[in-house]
């Protein structure tokens, strides 16, 4: 056992010799690369040096492979010490297996650092013998006949002219082999450090081959700048001051680019604001692709396909996008090398054609120091060379007349580019029609969700920059809530980037005081912001679109006024409409009195500042005039009925009132100017709706009446409630136009009877010596003594508000008896069948809770211990914008509102988990596809594009969450992986790429982290995978069987994606008998699944294949003609003049006609269930033999 044990440890330390040898041969070759020289022995060209580094690969001579700078390869086979035994037997082995792969200067090396016998003189003998000439000594012959003794006769006369030997002696011993190669290295590094050079390099060679890794001349130069050795950076200097020249030029690209992720200069807005960052603004970009029902992520879908077309408004951010992917790649070491081009700059070069190197330098342009352009230009291009890049052109529509040349241009461009090099171009809709020509897929960017961060961050700003910081915490709170209640009132108030953060910063400037009622003021401060601006800049705007130089502020704001008022009541005027609008406005001698030429080329700048430079009423592709949101038509309403004569502004009102479309502009108006109060009062004598408005506005603190104007109110009201007592009729009141879905929901009609008019007066903020009026009113309106409870309990809560007092005990009485009022019960959805619902208990609210229950929050401290309950109860009665304003009130109060989602947040969690363990059993599975490849250059980790369209193949992301789940609680990681080996190479995926992939993925540990690649593999591809032609010759037998097991898988998913390949084996052997599997019994399976099986069966059925279809067509059973109809559908040729289809269009089992044929004539008799199979009588609606079947939907 000694003896042995000694021979293990002499083992051991060959083995550890043999690997020093091994990395200071990698040494020797990679300071030879970067001194940009020949490594000596290996008799290659002067100009030809090493320039990538490949250890352990899975070549027959795997111990290096060299990659030189002119494209051959070299096959080293190394041993420390060589002799006629086990060395030279295990190198020529391999020799002879690397022949079938040599290209046509590839080499075959075996290196040593001793050489032993004959083998002393391996190198000159085949010296001789590439040379022509014979041996001269006997040792030359007895060395070459080491080789040709022991080769094959095939390959003898090609390994012994591509064999090499590299004779590196003494190379693990003492320093001679060393200084030599610092000396190499001193003349490129800083101070002397060749010897530290070569160490750093020893060591990174020693990981790169302990891990069976690749490295590039690049990597080589990062190693020694990551071990404090400093490359001098030359451009004209060898290989390695050339690469740290270009390290340097891209180090600062990417630092240039990184830099301006989420960056917001607010200088232009606000002298005292320093710039802003939001973090992630490129994660929260959002489009809208075609066929998708809602938006999706920018950066997910673009790191999937790579290529697109950014279609957006003007102002929506497409330049901001281009920016943050930029940012983004240049971040992120697995991104492609990203190239921002500005087409329209690129124009003003009047360039006759468009190249790739014309965008190249368009991207560095600028964007580096003028030295270090070169470099930076050969990098790009050379990342766009092997498809590493992503070209970003932005602005096709700002090319104007030029777009459809531009778009020729890059057509031309994208066809030369290498497959998975990105391309995207950015335009508006004005210019996509050119933008067609270059087949890109179409998206457009979708109003951006984050621009509450951004003007969140304006917000503090401005905080930190002014406000104290005791009084920070309070300033922030009042305007936070003032831009919340205005989003809710205004959804798309924040859609447009300008005026987003001019609104922000608007609102930081108001006192207070201000917030909430001045909105209109603010709204209108923001428009007038927007004009003032460009006033600021107008001189550093683009000189190549010069603005017309009498267009003024004063024509800009009439303009807006103009443009707002056409697009009123949501109409869309035509370009031409709008023009001549405002042309009218500019000739107008009581205004502009411009001559009518002047005033057109005027109108044009007015109407494109509003359009493209602000962008609030934009231009769309059809030539119409539309705005970007209502609330910016109605503001413009809104200062048009601040400058109107006091008869247009009520008859304005007067139609205005009779639709719920312009309250909102109504509500603008009212804010700022009170001659619309006065108005509406005016109005109030006849139309009661005129009335409630001015109540409704001075509860909500709109506008704030006068003495006179209140007791006018009170009138109104008065007249109103007793109006509706003796049966005034109710005038409809909702959208002039109203949607087709749910019509109802938008019915704004008040309720007949008094309490409207009750219920405003109860909310009106009134002096104590007016409340006895609103007591009379009460009174005579008769309510029951319920909505007497609630009338005395709004009374109560408004004048505390009004007093800012607490509460009175008669008030606490008050209110103790609306606590005491019964709420409807609580309702519940009730299953009346297997697949039927029905809403019962419930009942509306008492009219006038709500608002008891939003005004007792803020008092709950004053009352009972119950209170908060019963408000919390209340709340859930009423509708959903409404009760989260009470449960926002609740939480301020210090109630608990948690128990709302009841124990949904635990399921979520639940559900959650079980699709993380699912998604981790999958990445097992899918790491299982291959064994490492130690010489996968770049995994495609950013587009995951292997991995991506697996999960496609199989349909992942169409599946349901529990379809998937069944396959890793219920079926085995064998069957599974078995599965995903065919899918892969029926689809012709790289199982070695998504094995790779995948791995990458298990490496991330930060769940988020992980999710977010993840939903970009599933992302779906540009192109549907499909089988690849032949793919019954590309499986095997066992792959083939294994998915036909999964025919008969527990989880649809593996089930249905298996027969999307075995549907495709027709015409190839199959290592089963279809006719025999035909008449398998597949009736405890459900019938989908079972006519599945059997349809696969059809097809996979040989020269038999028509036969057994029709006589599964005209089958008693009816999974046998489900099937039928399920292969017709699937390959419609074999049914080439429909007769089976007709036939089963007219059958009359209703479970098995198409969808499209329940009502076809002659009519069904009956149904059978798809889970027991039982027949059922056409009248039934669930299956009375089992527990799940029903009848299928007509």
């Amino acid at each position: 056992m000694g003896r042995g044990a000694v021979g293990v440890s002499r083992a051991g330390q060959a083995g550890e010799v043999g690997s020093v040898f091994r990395c200071e041969l990698a040494v020797h070759l990679a300071v030879h690369g970067l001194r940009g020289r020949a490594v000596s022995g290996l008799d290659v060209p002067a100009g030809v040096w090493p320039v990538r580094l490949d250890f352990e690969t899975s070549d027959p001579t795997d111990d290096i492979r060299v990659t030189f700078s002119e494209g051959r390869r070299a096959y080293v086979s190394a041993k420390r010490k060589i002799d006629r035994g086990r060395p030279l037997e295990e190198t020529l082995t391999g020799w002879v297996g690397q022949v079938p792969t040599l290209g046509p200067d590839d080499l075959l090396v075996i290196a040593g650092e001793e050489l032993v016998g004959p083998v002393k003189n391996l190198d000159r003998a085949l010296r001789r013998h590439r040379a022509g000439l014979r041996m001269e000594t006997g040792d030359e012959s007895k060395a070459l006949a080491l080789l040709t003794d022991r080769l094959p006769s095939r390959v003898r006369g090609l390994v012994l002219d591509r064999a090499r030997v590299l004779h590196l002696a003494g190379s693990t011993g003492p320093a001679p082999h060393r200084d030599y190669l610092a000396a190499l290295m001193d003349l490129v590094v800083t101070d002397a450090q060749g010897h530290r050079a070569v160490s750093a390099l020893a060591d990174f060679f020693h990981r790169q081959a302990g891990e069976a890794l690749g490295s590039s001349a690049e990597d080589w130069v990062t190693a020694l700048t990551a071990s404090g050795v400093t490359v001098l950076p030359d451009q004209g200097g060898p290989v390695a001051m050339r690469l740290a020249s270009r390290r340097n030029a891209v180090d600062s690209y990417r630092t240039r680019l990184t830099a301006e992720a989420g960056r917001i200069d607010l200088s232009l807005l606000a002298d005292d604001l320093p710039p802003l960052v939001v973090d992630d603004l490129i994660g929260g970009l959002r489009i809208d692709v075609e066929g998708e029902r809602t938006s999706s992520f920018l950066l997910q879908y673009l790191r999937r396909w790579r290529r697109m077309l950014l279609v957006g408004q003007p102002g929506s951010g497409k330049s901001v996008a281009v920016r943050e992917i930029a940012a983004h790649c240049a971040s992120h070491a697995d991104a492609p090398a990203p190239i921002s081009v500005s087409l329209p700059r690129l124009l003003k070069g009047q360039p006759g054609r468009l190249t790739l190197d014309c965008l190249v330098d368009d991207a560095v342009a600028g964007a580096v120091p003028d030295a270090d352009r070169g470099p930076l230009a050969a990098y790009l291009r050379e990342e766009i060379g092997q498809g590493r890049a992503l070209l970003l052109c932005d602005g096709l529509d700002e090319c104007e007349a030029r777009a459809p040349w531009v778009a020729q241009q890059l057509e031309e461009i994208l066809a030369s580019l290498h497959p998975s090099c990105g391309f995207v171009v950015t335009t508006r809709t004005n210019a996509q029609g050119a933008a067609a020509r270059l087949n890109l897929p179409r998206v457009e960017l979708a109003p951006p969700k984050d621009l509450d961060a951004t003007v969140d961050s304006v917000l503090v700003a401005c905080a930190e920059a002014r406000i104290p910081v005791p009084d920070r915490a309070a300033f922030l709170a009042t305007r936070r809530a003032w831009i919340k209640d205005a989003k809710k009132e205004h959804a798309h108030l924040l859609a447009v980037p300008l005026l987003a953060a001019l609104l922000a910063l608007v609102c930081a400037n108001a006192p207070d005081a201000d917030l909430p009622k001045g909105r209109a003021a603010l709204l209108h401060r923001a428009v007038e912001q927007s004009v003032h601006r460009w006033e600021r800049l107008r001189g550093a705007l683009d000189p190549a679109r010069p603005w017309a130089p009498a267009l003024t502020t004063g024509m800009l704001l009439d303009g807006f006024v103009t443009l707002g008022r056409l697009l009123d009541g949501g109409s869309t005027p035509l370009a031409g409409r709008a023009l001549k609008s405002l042309t009218g406005v500019l000739t107008d001698p009581l205004r502009w009195a411009m001559s009518p030429a002047a005033a057109g080329e005027v109108a044009e700048h007015v109407l494109r500042f509003w359009d493209e430079h602000v962008a609030v009423f934009v231009v769309n592709g059809a030539g119409e005039l539309t705005a970007r949101s209502k609330v910016f038509a109605e503001i413009a309403t809104a200062m048009w009925a601040r400058s109107c004569m006091a008869e247009e502004l009520r008859d304005w009102l007067r139609h205005a009132l009779v639709h719920t479309d312009s309250d909102g502009a109504i509500a603008l108006a009212a804010g700022l100017d009170s001659r619309t109060t006065e108005a509406l009062l005016d109005l109030g004598q006849t139309q009661r709706e005129a009335t409630l408005m001015v109540a409704d506005l001075a509860a909500r603190g709109v506008v704030t009446l006068s003495h006179g104007e209140l007791e006018r109110a009170l009138d109104q009201l008065t007249d109103g409630a007793l109006g509706a007592l003796v049966g005034e009729p109710v005038h409809p009141r909702g959208p002039g136009r109203p949607p087709d879905f749910f019509p109802a929901l938008w019915d704004k009609t008040r309720d007949a009877g008094p309490w409207p008019f009750v219920e405003a007066a109860c909310l009106l903020a009134l002096p104590s010596t007016s409340r006895s009026r609103r007591a009379d009113l009460v009174e005579l309106s008769g309510l029951d003594d319920t909505a007497e409870s609630i009338a005395q309990a709004l009374c109560v809560l408004t004048d505390a508000r009004t007093d800012a007092a607490p509460l009175s005990g008669a008030g606490i009485d008050a209110l103790r008896a609306v606590l005491a009022l019964p709420l409807p019960q609580e309702s519940e959805m009730v299953k009346k069948g297997r697949r039927s619902w029905e809403m019962v208990g419930g009942g509306r609210l008492t009219p006038g809770l709500e608002q008891v229950a939003l005004s007792m929050a803020e008092h709950l401290g004053e009352l009972p211990d119950d209170a908060g309950e019963y408000v919390f109860a209340l709340a859930g009665h009423t509708p959903g914008y409404v009760a989260e304003r009470i449960y926002a009130a609740l939480a301020r109060a210090g109630f608990d509102t948690s128990r709302r989602w009841g124990n949904m947040a635990s399921q979520l969690r639940d559900w959650a988990s079980g699709v993380r363990d699912d998604r981790a059993a999958l990445l097992s599975d899918l790491v299982s596809l291959h064994d490492p490849c130690p010489e996968s250059v770049g995994g495609d980790f950013w587009s995951l594009t292997a991995l991506g369209n697996l999960l496609a193949a199989t349909r992942y992301s169409d599946s349901s969450v529990n379809e998937i789940d069944r396959a890793f609680a219920h079926d085995s990681a064998a069957e599974r992986r078995a599965w995903l080996d065919a899918m892969a190479d029926a689809y012709g995926i790289d199982k070695a790429a998504v094995a790779t992939q995948a791995r990458h993925l298990q490496k991330i540990t930060t769940p988020d982290a992980r999710l977010d690649e993840w939903l970009v593999a599933g992302t779906p591809p540009l192109v549907k995978p499909s089988p690849i032609p032949g793919v019954g010759q590309i499986l095997t037998d066992a792959q083939q069987t294994a998915l036909l097991a999964c025919l008969e898988a527990d989880s649809s998913w593996m089930a249905w994606s298996a027969a999307n390949v075995l549907i495709n084996l027709e015409g190839g052997r199959v290592p089963w008998d279809g006719q025999d599997l035909f008449g398998r019994d597949m009736t405890h399976w459900p019938r989908d699944r079972a006519a599945l099986f059997h349809a696969v069966t059809l097809m996979t059925s040989g020269d038999r294949r028509s036969s057994l279809l029709a006589r599964a067509a005209s089958s008693e059973s009816a999974d046998h003609r489900v099937a039928a109809r399920m292969l017709i559908s699937a390959v419609p040729r074999l049914d080439p003049n429909g007769s089976i289809v007709e036939a089963l269009r007219r059958d009359a089992d209703l479970s098995v006609r198409p969808k499209d044929a329940h009502q076809a004539t002659p009519a069904p008799t009956h149904w059978s269930c798809n889970h027991c199979r039982i027949v059922q009588a056409l009248d039934t609606e669930d299956c009375a033999g089992c527990d799940d079947g029903v009848r299928p939907r007509s």
